[in-house]
C-alpha cells in the first residue's frame, strides 16, 4: 500500500520536467521558431534548470533512505520509489519528448496555418471585391484564355479561392472544445500580461512590504504549532476491527470463577451491541485460563480468560472503537478478587503501546507499587483508555532471609539458598551413558517431603565449620505474594507500564509532557527508580534523530547542486529560502483539514522540499537570460515572473491534482497516509503564490547588495 501511494503521489511530479520544456518549446513556437528548432532549443535551454530541479527533488527524498528501526522498514518504499521515478522522468524529457514535441507542434503549425488563411480570407473580402470591381476586364480575359476543361479541373482543385460564379465552400465551425480553449488561453494571457503584471511591478516596488506581509504568515503560522493548535501523533494507525478484553483475578481463584465472569462479560458484550444499533460484531473467542494481545505477551494460568471481538468493518459502521469499548465496559460489573481487566484494540503498524514507560530499579516490590501509582496517575490523564504492566502478581511466595544466629554461624543468603535448592530441587551426582542416551543421577528429597511444608522444620542445613544446625534456626521466613515473571533491561530489574490513548481526545506528546511535570521525577524520588519513554516513543526517537541527520544531509546536498548549476554561492540560497514558506503552507493545511502532524507529514515536508525549489530554479533561470539581453533588474524580474507563470502554475498544478483523489478519501484505511499528501498539496500550493512574489523580491535585495558590495 506504501508503494502505491508513493506512484499515486509521482504522478503529478513526474510530468514537471516535461511541462517545462513543452512550455518553452510553445513560447518559441508562438514567435515563429520552425518545430524542430524549437524543440531542440527547448531542450537545450532547459537541460541544466530541469536536471537541477530533479536533482533537488532526488537530494530531498535521498536523506528518507537512512531513516533506520521500525519506521524505516515501514516507509522506506516512498522515498525509493520516488527517487526511481524521477530519474526515469528525467531520461524520457530529453530523450523521447523532443521528438514528440517536434511532431505535435508540427501539425499544430499547419492547423493554425490553415486557419489563418481562411481567417484572412475572411477579413479580406472586401478589398477583394474592390479589387474586383476594377480588374473585372482583365479576369473577363484570363477565363477567355482557358479551356472549358482546365476552367472545370481548375474549380474542382482549388478549395481556397472560389471563382467567380461559384459558391464558396463552407468551413467547419470549431467546436465547443476549441471555443473553451482559445477563450481561457485568451482570459489567461490577458490576465497575465495585464493585473498580474502589474500586481508584480507593484511588489517589487514596495518589496518591504510584501517580504514584511510573507515573513508575518509564517510567525502566524508558527504560532500555531507553538500554541498547541497543531499535534503531533507520531504514527496514527487504521481502526483495527479485532479487540481483546484480558481479565485477571488474583493467584489461586478458581476456573468456575473466571468462567462465570466472562459468561458476563460476554452478555455486557451483547447488550453493548444492541445498545449502538446492531450489527457490529462478527464473532467472539472466549478463551479460559489465557490471555490474548497483552504487551508482555500472552500468559496462561488458572485466574486468566479473555474474549477477542472481531468487530464488522471499519467503514461499514458509525461506531467508533472506542464508543464500543466504553460502552462494553459500562455494561460490565467487576467482582471480588478481579485483579485487571483490559480491554484494548489489537496494535498495528510498529510495535509497543501509545504510552509505554519502563521503571529500572533493585527491587522487585518497589518497582511494581510504583508502576501501580503511576498507573493510577495515567489513569487520570484525559484519553487514556486502560493502563497494564508487564510485572504481574503470581502466587503466594515463603521469603527467607538469615536470622542473627545463621550469621554468627557464618551462613551467607546465598550459601543457605543453595542448600535449600539442592534440597527441593535435587543436585547432579552422575552422568552416564546408556547406549545412545545420556543419563542424570540427581539426589533430592522423595516427593512426598518436596511438597509438605512441614520439611522446612524438619530440614538440617551444615555450616561452615561442619556441623549440622536446625534449619528453623539460621532462617525466618516471610510470606508474600510474589511475581509471575521478573523482567530485566541493561542488567536491572524492569518493568513497563503501558496505556492505549484515544488520539482524538489527546495525543502521546501531551501525555508524556504531563508525566514528567510530576508524576515520574517524584515517583522517581520516593522509590529510588530511573524511567525512560518505550516502544514508540523509543521509535519516535530514532526515527527524529535520524531525520534531523538526514535534513542537514539533504539541504547541503541540495546546495551543492545548485551552486554547480548557477555558478554562484548566494543564488542557491535565494532559491532555497521558498522551503520555510512551503512549510508554512503544509501548516496551514492541516490546520484547516483538521489533521494532526505525523511522521507522514514530516516525510512530505522532506519531499516538499525538494519540489518546491523547481519553480523557483526555473525562475532565476529565465531572469538571468533577461538580464544578459540587457533588460534592467526590476524589468528582468517582472518578466521573469510574467513569462514563467504558465509553467510554475502547471507544475504546481499537477502535483496538486495528482494527490486530490487522496486528499479526498473517504476510506479509514487511507487516513494515515493524508496527512502526507496534505504536507505536499497545500506546502506547494501556497509556495507557488510566494515563488512568484517573494523570489524577485530576494533577488531584488541580492542585487542591490552586490551593487552595493561592488561601490564599496
Amino acid at each position: 500500500m506504501i508503494s502505491l501511494f508513493a506512484l499515486i503521489m509521482a504522478l503529478g511530479i513526474i510530468v514537471d520536467d516535461a511541462i517545462v520544456v513543452g512550455e518553452d518549446t510553445d513560447a518559441q513556437a508562438r514567435m515563429g521558431t520552425d518545430p524542430l528548432r524549437a524543440s531542440e532549443n527547448a531542450a537545450h535551454r532547459m537541460l541544466w534548470p530541469v536536471m537541477a530541479s530533479s536533482l533537488t527533488t532526488v537530494a530531498a527524498f535521498m536523506p528518507l533512505l537512512v531513516v533506520g528501526g521500525v519506521i524505516g522498514n515501514i516507509l522506506g518504499d516512498i522515498p525509493l520509489v520516488m527517487i526511481c521515478v524521477l530519474i526515469a522522468s528525467l531520461l524520457e524529457c530529453f530523450i523521447v519528448l523532443p521528438a514528440h514535441l517536434r511532431h505535435a507542434f508540427t501539425k499544430a503549425a499547419k492547423a493554425k496555418g490553415q486557419a489563418l488563411i481562411n481567417q484572412g480570407d475572411r477579413h479580406s473580402s472586401d478589398e477583394a471585391d474592390e479589387r474586383d470591381r476594377h480588374s473585372s476586364d482583365e479576369r473577363d480575359r484570363h477565363f477567355l484564355g482557358h479551356s472549358r476543361d482546365e476552367i472545370q479541373r481548375d474549380r474542382h482543385s482549388s478549395e481556397d479561392a472560389p471563382f467567380e460564379g461559384q459558391a464558396p465552400k463552407r468551413e467547419k465551425a470549431p467546436g465547443p472544445l476549441a471555443r473553451f480553449r482559445a477563450g481561457f488561453e485568451q482570459r489567461f494571457d490577458h490576465f497575465r500580461h495585464g493585473p498580474f503584471r502589474r500586481f508584480s511591478r507593484y511588489t517589487l516596488k514596495h518589496r518591504g512590504l510584501t517580504l514584511a506581509s510573507a515573513l508575518a504568515v509564517v510567525i502566524l503560522t508558527v504560532g500555531l504549532l507553538a500554541g498547541g493548535r497543531l499535534g503531533f501523533n507520531f504514527f496514527p494507525t487504521p481502526e483495527p476491527t479485532v479487540l481483546y478484553a484480558n481479565a485477571s483475578f488474583v493467584a489461586g481463584t478458581h476456573r468456575d470463577r473466571v468462567n462465570d465472569f466472562l459468561g458476563e462479560m460476554q452478555q455486557a458484550l451483547n447488550d453493548a451491541e444492541a445498545e449502538l444499533g446492531g450489527g457490529l460484531v462478527r464473532r467472539a473467542i472466549t478463551s479460559l485460563g489465557s490471555t490474548q494481545g497483552a504487551p508482555g505477551g500472552s500468559r496462561s494460568s488458572d485466574e486468566l480468560g479473555s474474549i477477542l471481538v472481531e468487530l464488522t468493518s471499519s467503514d461499514a459502521r458509525t461506531v467508533r472503537n472506542p464508543a464500543f469499548v466504553t460502552a462494553w465496559r459500562d455494561g460490565i460489573t467487576l467482582p471480588a478478587g478481579l485483579d485487571n481487566l483490559i480491554i484494548a484494540e489489537r496494535q498495528t503498524g510498529p510495535p509497543g503501546q501509545d504510552i509505554n514507560v519502563r521503571l529500572t530499579g533493585g527491587s522487585a516490590m518497589d518497582l511494581k507499587q510504583a508502576a501501580e501509582s503511576l498507573a493510577q496517575a495515567m489513569k487520570t490523564l484525559p484519553g487514556i483508555l486502560d493502563t497494564e504492566d508487564d510485572m504481574p502478581w503470581g502466587r503466594e511466595q515463603l521469603i527467607y532471609q538469615l536470622s542473627p544466629q545463621g550469621e554468627a554461624l557464618g551462613l551467607t543468603t546465598e550459601s543457605l539458598g543453595r542448600q535449600l535448592r539442592a534440597a527441593f530441587d535435587g543436585r547432579i551426582a552422575q552422568i552416564y551413558q546408556d547406549g545412545r542416551d545420556e543419563v542424570e543421577v540427581r539426589v533430592q528429597l522423595p516427593r512426598d517431603q518436596r511438597e509438605s511444608m512441614g520439611t522446612l522444620s524438619r530440614l538440617s542445613i551444615q555450616v561452615p565449620d561442619g556441623r549440622f544446625v536446625p534449619l528453623t534456626q539460621v532462617m525466618h521466613l516471610d510470606h508474600r505474594q510474589g511475581f509471575q515473571s521478573l523482567r530485566h533491561a541493561e542488567g536491572q530489574l524492569a518493568v513497563e507500564v503501558s496505556a492505549s490513548l484515544d488520539t482524538s481526545v489527546s495525543t502521546a506528546a501531551d501525555i508524556i509532557a504531563s508525566l514528567e511535570q510530576d508524576t515520574l521525577p517524584t515517583l522517581a524520588r520516593d522509590f529510588g527508580l530511573s524511567y525512560s519513554f518505550e516502544g514508540r516513543s523509543a521509535d519516535q526517537r530514532e526515527t527524529l534523530r535520524d531525520m534531523r541527520t538526514g535534513l542537514l544531509v539533504g539541504l547541503a546536498l541540495m546546495y551543492v547542486v545548485l551552486t554547480w548549476v548557477f555558478g554562484s554561492w548566494s543564488l542557491p540560497l535565494i532559491v532555497m529560502a521558498i522551503i520555510p514558506f512551503a512549510l508554512v503552507g503544509a501548516l496551514i493545511g492541516h490546520w484547516l483539514m483538521g489533521l494532526q502532524l505525523t511522521i507522514l507529514s514530516l516525510f512530505g515536508l522532506f519531499g516538499l522540499s525538494g519540489i518546491v525549489v523547481n519553480s523557483a530554479i526555473i525562475l532565476i533561470t529565465f531572469y538571468r537570460q533577461q538580464r544578459d539581453a540587457g533588460l534592467s533588474i526590476t524589468d528582468a524580474l517582472n518578466e521573469a515572473a510574467v513569462q514563467r507563470m504558465r509553467a510554475v502554475l502547471l507544475t504546481s498544478l499537477t502535483t496538486i491534482g495528482g494527490l486530490l483523489p487522496l486528499l479526498f478519501e473517504t476510506s479509514l484505511q487511507a487516513q494515515f497516509l493524508i496527512p502526507m499528501a496534505t504536507s505536499i498539496a497545500f506546502g506547494l500550493g501556497f509556495s507557488t503564490l510566494l515563488v512568484l512574489v517573494v523570489i524577485p523580491v530576494l533577488l531584488s535585495y541580492l542585487e542591490q547588495f552586490h551593487s552595493w558590495r561592488e561601490r564599496a
